[in-house]
């Protein structure tokens, strides 16, 4: 008979395979979440500094036109 023992913590689990797969699932999902929070959050940060630069961009003709008149 094959036994499968977790140790979590404290305890220790005997699992089926079933159990074992599911759980093994459930963590890729997570960790594949994770992933694609990180990309998200990693895109986002790269867009705002253009479009923090295009705001002053504007801001600065604004100025050049007043100036000049």
């Amino acid at each position: 008979m094959n036994e499968i023992l977790v140790e979590e913590e404290n305890t220790v689990y005997e699992l089926d395979p079933e159990c074992l797969r599911h759980k093994e699932e459930q963590r890729q999902l997570e960790e594949k979440r994770k992933q694609e929070k990180q990309e998200n959050d990693n895109y986002r940060m790269q867009k705002r500094p253009e479009k923090r630069n295009q705001n002053n961009m504007w801001i600065i003709c604004w100025l050049l036109l007043v100036i000049c008149q």
